[in-house]
């Protein structure tokens, strides 16, 4: 069975650019960035169960399970990959699974956590209803499904208790399901190790880390450029003074690190496994 046609806003010109927003999010969120850059051939789709694309009841949302979904839309050629938090991690396995598919990596927000245990850990304080889901607590499902059926209103208020997000982007945090919040944050942030993607990559990566990022802690991510560095993987980290949501508060931070990722040279063809 084909996977079904994710929604996607594109825009501009120029090298292509595929950008991947994270949990309860959807391609909204890279508005910011669009009106502070440009130079390049944007595809932003709205992950598998979340904004306006499919949300299948029955699907696993794991890492193989998004990948699945994503590859329809991307490039022909190699493209720099932009992730944000959950969408970071899918951004590295993509590179590990697709490699020729893309040519560098700007990761935001990336969700470095070393283990499992520590992931539910830090995943836990981010609010009643992540701390009911890594629990197992029933009353997890209970609200989503509430928040789904009265989805409209969910929506309209979402600007109201999310006054730190743009409307848009805040209203979108309700266009998912149970099962697509649910299997992600257990598929892809809890239960998929992102340093063993990294580890294997011949594609330059630069990571953007807010210092004040409590939702993924730096000092996560700074452990994890020591990791794969040590493999020979070409990371630079740029912390700069920003909390977990760069894209949307400072967009031209974001643009600054994609700039020369648009410029450097793509990765000699025959670099790293075949692709899938």
């Amino acid at each position: 069975m084909s996977a079904p046609a994710l929604f996607a806003r594109t825009w501009g010109q120029g090298p292509p650019v595929v950008l991947l927003h994270g949990l309860g999010a959807s391609s909204r969120y890279w508005e910011p960035l669009a009106e502070a850059s440009s130079g390049y051939a944007a595809v932003a789709p709205d992950l598998l169960g979340f904004g306006r694309s499919p949300k299948p009841p029955c699907a696993s949302y794991d890492v193989a399970c998004h990948l699945e979904a994503l590859a329809p839309l991307l490039p022909a050629g190699a493209a720099v990959v932009v992730g944000h938090s959950t969408g970071a991690i899918l951004a590295a396995a993509l590179a590990a699974a697709r490699p020729r598919s893309v040519a560098a990596l700007l990761l935001l927000g990336l969700p470095a956590f070393a283990d499992e245990a520590t992931a539910r850990r830090e995943v836990g304080r981010l609010g009643l209803l992540a701390r009911l889901t890594v629990d197992g607590n029933p009353l997890a499902r209970t609200l989503c499904i509430a928040m789904c059926r009265l989805r409209p209103l969910a929506t309209a208020i979402a600007p109201v208790l999310m006054r730190d997000l743009p409307p848009s982007i805040a209203a979108d945090g309700a266009l998912h399901t149970w099962a697509s919040y649910h299997r992600t944050l257990e598929g892809v942030v809890l239960g998929h190790r992102v340093a063993d993607d990294l580890g294997a990559l011949a594609v330059p990566v630069t990571l953007l880390h807010g210092e004040r990022d409590t939702t993924a802690p730096v000092h996560y991510v700074r452990a994890l450029t020591d990791e794969v560095g040590v493999a020979g993987v070409r990371t630079e980290l740029h912390v700069v003074d920003g909390d977990h949501h760069l894209a949307v508060r400072q967009p031209s931070a974001v643009a600054r690190a994609l700039a020369p990722l648009l410029r450097a040279p793509p990765s000699s063809p025959g670099q790293g496994a075949p692709d899938a």
